[in-house]
């Protein structure tokens, strides 16, 4: 075997605390601190991407005023104030120290369990679904997650990636070209999308051919959306890997000094359900279902703006 042509990599299909540590050359999220006159400090945040997150502050060395010690909020818009310290006594400035961290995602969810999601292409296809596992669990013997699900499709033929429910893009990795030279079991080179939803979950979708995305960042995807076409794993199969999670604010934490053993993540994984035509069902895994989709489900979400928009298009 020459091994110039093969390459095993194990990759960990795990997401981990983004902290302030962790993200100091290349931080989303940043805070400032302004005095104004009357001695108040007012802390207001910018964000460089779209999407929520969850800011927590850490104040000390606090003087002259009754504020908390810690403070924590979920943020979502580009830029905005967290909270004003006031002082106790008016005449005087506010002694204070601090340092920030934040999560990627909503630490206040109200999933809906009982969600109806698309099968994450056209309607009409019939494709078999498999569960991945976690490989950090499997090849480095760390806990096991007892939320964990992810899917995955292998076929011949489906290539296309649609949405599965309506929601924002809020990450787009584009980076990674296939070397059909390299052979791979599996590879963390791989192309993604997540998808925030209202109620605080998370669609990821994994295995896009690079340059191939039908939408941006930021754009607002529906049901049956169009997202991006899939690349060949090892030149053979077009592979999808897709899950649904949300952000447990319990589990945060400062993953910094983690090991492959040791890494957890902050996120809770969904078993949904998929209205398909077989019905709606929970995926049983190496079982073949067809996608499918109605009028309710797909205006299920959108608002009545958005409602006549899509029958006006539907009427062109």
């Amino acid at each position: 075997m020459k091994h110039n042509h093969y390459l095993f990599t194990i990759a960990l299909i795990i997401v981990l605390c983004c902290t302030e540590k962790l993200q100091a050359q290349d931080r989303i999220v940043e805070i400032t601190a302004v005095k104004s006159t009357n001695n108040n400090v007012d802390f207001n945040y910018t964000k460089s991407k779209p999407g929520s997150y969850t800011v927590k502050i850490n104040f000390n060395n606090l003087k002259n005023t009754n504020a908390s010690d810690d403070y924590e909020t979920v943020i979502d818009g580009s830029s905005g104030r967290l909270l004003t310290l006031r002082p106790t006594n008016k005449e005087e400035g506010i002694g204070y120290g601090y340092k920030f961290s934040y999560t990627f995602g909503n630490s206040r969810p109200k999933v809906d369990s009982l969600f109806q999601y698309l099968l994450p292409f056209k309607k009409g296809t019939e494709i078999t679904i498999y569960e991945s596992s976690n490989l950090n669990e499997k090849y480095f013997g760390a806990e096991k997650l007892e939320s964990w699900k992810s899917y995955s499709t292998n076929s011949e033929t489906v290539d296309s990636v649609y949405a599965m429910r309506k929601g924002i893009v809020v990450d787009i990795k584009n980076e990674f070209q296939n070397d059909t030279l390299i052979k791979k079991v599996y590879t963390s080179n791989i192309n993604s999308l997540v998808v925030e939803h209202e109620d605080g979950t998370y669609a990821s979708y994994k295995g896009f051919k690079k340059d191939s995305f039908k939408v941006k960042l930021g754009e607002t995807v529906y049901p049956q959306t169009l997202l991006g076409t899939l690349d060949k794993f090892n030149n053979h199969n077009y592979v999808l890997h897709f899950s649904i999670y949300y952000l447990d604010k319990n589990l945060i934490f400062s993953s910094s000094n983690s090991t492959m053993k040791t890494a957890k993540t902050p996120y809770n994984y969904l078993t949904p359900l998929f209205f398909t035509k077989e019905g709606l069902i929970k995926i049983v895994p190496r079982n073949s279902f067809t996608a499918d989709a109605n009028e309710a489900i797909l205006t299920n979400e959108m608002s009545r703006k958005e409602i006549k928009l899509r029958l006006k298009n539907a009427q062109i």
